[in-house]
């Protein structure tokens, strides 16, 4: 496999990480306020932004903000489950997170060429 280079620059994907990294942040506060009303959409949404103006990588580590947010949001909400559920909740967000990473990257590729 030939290594290609990115046609982003650092500076613009930084940027952008940043962007998510705060909007991610004002969403867990959010979903911390709300408490068991699902704000999923909002995740996906922010999700669908980092994939398709940025990278799959990118992408995957705004999937790992948004599952420590919201875990920690249902954990400090004092959210009536079981303690081993938030683990389960956990991998089933991640899950559904991912195949919506790779189902935008994957679209995005497919509409470049």
């Amino acid at each position: 496999m030939q290594y290609t280079k990115s046609k982003y620059s650092v500076a613009y994907v930084l940027k952008i990480f940043v962007i998510i990294t705060f909007s991610v942040s004002v969403l867990g506060y959010i979903d911390y306020l709300t408490g068991e009303l699902s704000l999923d959409v909002l995740y996906i949404t922010c999700l669908g932004f980092a994939t398709w103006y940025t990278t799959r990588s990118i992408g995957i580590l705004c999937i790992l903000e948004i599952i420590l947010a919201k875990t920690l949001a249902d954990y400090y909400d004092h959210v009536k489950i079981g303690t081993h559920l938030y683990e389960w909740n956990a991998l089933d967000y991640a899950l559904v997170y991912l195949v919506v990473c790779l189902l935008v990257g994957n679209l995005k590729k497919v509409l470049s060429q």
